[in-house]
């Protein structure tokens, strides 16, 4: 077993694919939406996976979303509306922890770049 570090730079190499839409998550705003990741660490059981990832400016719904899903913005900006209406923008800094099951809006103001880590037992 080693350590697992998270080469951000690497981001600049990734190769951009388009969004699509998704059960749990559909493109409601944006042109051209595009984005990418890199898997830095995936567990044994296929439930923990950690990695990095890129996000031409798009906006989502979300529906049933389906991980615990722990963010960590590196660059840009985005708001997030739960269901209740509730909004609040996150950027360059913020940790956030996205529940399986969420429902809401993800706007991007920005293109953003974020570290995430999620956790999904069936």
């Amino acid at each position: 077993m080693k350590i697992v570090h998270l080469e951000t730079a690497a981001l600049e190499q990734v190769e951009l694919k388009a969004i699509e839409d998704l059960s749990f998550m559909k493109v409601i705003d944006g042109d051209d939406v595009q984005h990418g990741g890199l898997s830095s660490f995936i567990s044994a059981d296929d439930s923990f996976r950690v990695g990095l990832s890129t996000y031409t400016k798009v906006s989502l719904k979300l529906t049933n979303w389906p991980a615990n899903e722990f963010m960590y913005f590196l660059e840009g900006q985005v708001e997030i509306t739960d269901g209740e209406g509730e909004s609040k923008i996150y950027g360059p800094g913020d940790a956030i922890v996205m529940p399986k099951g969420f429902n809401g809006i993800w706007r991007q103001l920005s293109p953003i770049k974020k570290i995430h880590v999620t956790y999904s037992v069936e």
